[in-house]
């Protein structure tokens, strides 16, 4: 009986615990102007080159923590993460496993949409807060694994950032964050896909395409792979603008 109250009490602590960390304030009850000003926005920061030169890292880190994760999951031992100054990145890690190789170097480019979609799911569904805590759990694994000075850098600034908004922001504030970040990285994975579709087609800096180098360790072509990476992109993108849609009509 002891285990049973237990039990229930750690139950009812787990529910009392997302009741209060789910907001009231999404994506469904902004007005129009404000959920199309805060995409719009996310879109423009991604587009506008001055803006990408700084937003554009933390997109990078998404892009790694992808490969983090995937390796995680494939049982590799990680070796470090690095963000680069020209916004590009590396993830190190042990392998010994052929498609456990495959599967954490595919998650690199769908990674931001992927999250994008995620946090949009999360500004429509009142777990905005959530979202902001588990994004800086995530950074924190990253923190942990960097191997540079920018890399912690722009992991402490992004982390600090999200954290002060999902511990002392509104549910306004934590919702619209959210929702403009999750446009950030979707456009930022369009912008990841188009300059190594680019790579490929121009010859150009190929041979540290994650595309390329899994042509290298499978019988696919590296077109192939671009094209499971635009599939997944295009389909995140697709969801995240007609979540847009909906808001507006």
């Amino acid at each position: 009986m002891d285990g049973k109250r237990l039990v229930s009490s750690a139950a009812d602590g787990v529910r009392d615990w997302f009741a209060e960390v789910r907001v009231d304030e999404t994506v469904a009850t902004l007005p129009s102007s404000t959920v199309v000003g805060f995409a719009l926005a996310g879109v423009a920061v991604a587009i506008y080159g001055p803006t990408w030169r700084f937003a554009g890292y933390p997109v990078t880190i998404v892009h790694e923590l992808g490969h983090v994760v995937a390796a995680l999951t494939a049982g590799f031992r990680l070796r470090g993460v690095t963000v680069r100054g020209d916004l590009s990145g590396a993830t190190n890690f042990w392998s010994h496993s052929g498609p456990g190789t495959l599967w954490t170097m595919w998650w690199g480019y769908p990674a931001p949409a992927v999250v994008g979609w995620a946090l949009i799911w999360a500004a429509t569904h009142g777990w905005s807060r959530l979202a902001l805590t588990l994004l800086v759990a995530c950074l924190v694994l990253v923190f942990l694994l960097s191997r540079s000075w920018l890399t912690v850098a722009v992991v402490l600034t992004t982390g600090v950032a999200f954290g002060l908004v999902g511990w002392y922001g509104s549910a306004w504030l934590c919702t619209v964050v959210v929702f403009a970040f999750a446009w950030l990285l979707t456009v930022g994975a369009v912008r990841g896909l188009w300059a190594v579709v680019r790579a490929h087609t121009s010859g150009r800096g190929v041979q540290m395409s994650d595309a390329h180098l899994m042509a290298q360790r499978s019988v696919l072509p590296g077109g192939l792979w671009l094209l499971t990476f635009a599939v997944v992109i295009g389909a995140c993108t697709w969801f995240n603008a007609m979540s847009v849609v909906d808001a507006v009509r």
